[in-house]
């Protein structure tokens, strides 16, 4: 694949991850502060909302890769599922209204069946998506071809969490679902447009020459036999639960330190944002360089390794100092969670390619994402009942005086992140596979 056409189909990546960070980065907090906004626990019933929709989504992983392995059409085999990107925007759309006049029942319900066609959509959209990137690219090539997705996706993150600024979110998020649906479905269709072609002749000859025509659960079997894979998406699995998680409770926990907690640390949430962005290029750089020097395999154990040692020591940062140190503290543990979540992402799927048989990439894939989207659903139940336990009243925390719970719950988040990402280094270690190096 040319850089034009990687750069072509990468932007896809821009409307794919605005829309999801929406999801999981703003819209529970919304539901908490009006749908819920009559219940006892509404973060729970927030998160709750979230279980449901990315434990369909995982469910909806395990036949997507079955069926795109198994469509045949004069477009190709995976870009007619690009256009699913079209429910699932209006989907989120919906999801933007104020649903306050609605019974909290109600409305519990209306919400986690939007939230499940927008999942649902999606996962039968990216699983095509990626495989697309495997078909067309070299496997020298793999790490490049992560790096300039995220890239891209990265685009979509700032956006996602800045755009709520342009409207009350207090009272409803229309406009900020609007755009991020329009969004969503002009940069998929973009790419179905002018990306790249898939190869249909040999498109054709693979469909000539397969004899067989496994069922779903066949092909679910066919690929746990294979050990590399298996042990490899158990790894995967684990690490998958700590950036899920980061996910769910970054935003919350930036703004319970810099602008909630009663003592809140002295910088803007949005400052501290604009100041990470040119880190994270720096990651992804050192991303692509790690791969080169030490081997994707091996840098991406280091990375597990770092985050499960020091983890556990951020948990005694930006608790206490004055206010420079308070900050200085506070990037420490940005930047610390910022290099081990995008050295995985990185660096996940590129691994996942140089294992995947050939003719079996959506196959591979759709089991993959199954087991790497089933910890969403466990991420964010956990992330719900803690914040909804603790609820930023509970005294205690590390100094031995009354302090705020919100400390507390993100310092047990924080211990459980590190032990998933050591057992997920546990399974790495069982995965042997002759690695291509990158260019």
């Amino acid at each position: 694949m040319e850089r034009s056409e990687l750069i072509k189909l990468s932007m896809g990546s821009i409307g794919m991850t605005l829309s999801y960070n929406v999801l999981t980065m703003n819209l529970q907090d919304y539901f908490r502060k009006t749908a819920f906004s009559g219940s006892p626990d509404p973060w729970l019933l927030a998160y709750l909302v979230f279980t449901i929709a990315f434990g369909a989504g995982a469910l909806t992983f395990l036949f997507a890769g079955w069926l795109s392995d198994r469509t045949y059409t004069r477009w190709g085999k995976r870009r007619p599922y690009f256009l699913f990107a079209i429910p699932g925007a209006i989907a989120l759309f919906l999801l933007g209204f104020n649903y306050v006049p609605l019974p909290v029942a109600s409305a519990f319900i209306l919400l986690s069946c939007l939230a499940m066609v927008y999942t649902i959509t999606y996962r039968l959209m990216y699983t095509s998506y990626f495989a697309l990137y495997q078909d067309l690219t070299k496997p020298e090539d793999r790490v490049k071809a992560t790096i300039t997705f995220n890239l891209f996706g990265l685009v979509g993150i700032v956006v996602a969490i800045v755009i709520p600024l342009a409207e009350n979110s207090n009272t409803n998020y229309i406009f900020v679902t609007l755009i991020c649906g329009v969004v969503y479905i002009a940069t998929v269709i973009f790419a179905l447009v002018f990306g790249p072609r898939e190869k249909l002749e040999e498109i054709q000859k693979e469909r000539a020459q397969k004899i067989e025509n496994p069922s779903i659960l066949s092909s679910i079997h066919e690929t746990f036999k294979d050990k590399t894979f298996k042990n490899y998406a158990f790894s995967s699995f684990f690490a998958a639960f700590s950036y899920s998680m980061v996910m769910f409770i970054l935003k919350p926990f930036l703004e319970w330190k810099t602008e909630l907690r009663p003592n809140p640390i002295p910088i803007p949430f949005f400052i501290l944002l604009g100041s990470l962005l040119p880190v994270a290029l720096l990651i992804f750089y050192f991303c692509s360089y790690g791969a080169k020097r030490w081997g994707k395999r091996t840098f991406f154990g280091r990375t597990l390794m770092v985050g499960f040692l020091t983890f556990p020591i951020l948990i005694f940062l930006s608790n206490q100092g004055s206010d420079i140190s308070l900050i200085i503290q506070l990037y420490i543990v940005s930047i610390a969670i910022l290099f081990v979540i995008v050295t995985v992402l990185s660096l996940q799927n590129a691994i996942l390619m140089d294992i995947t048989p050939k003719g079996k990439e959506a196959t591979y894939s759709g089991v993959f994402f199954f087991v790497t989207v089933l910890p969403f659903p466990l991420s964010a139940t956990l992330a719900g009942v803690f914040l909804s336990v603790f609820d930023y009243d509970v005294a205690g925390f590390w100094r031995g005086v009354p302090t705020e719970g919100g400390d507390f719950a993100y310092g047990l988040i924080a211990l459980i992140m590190a032990i998933s990402l050591f057992i997920s280094w546990l399974f790495l270690r069982r995965v042997k596979y002759e690695e291509v190096k990158e260019r």
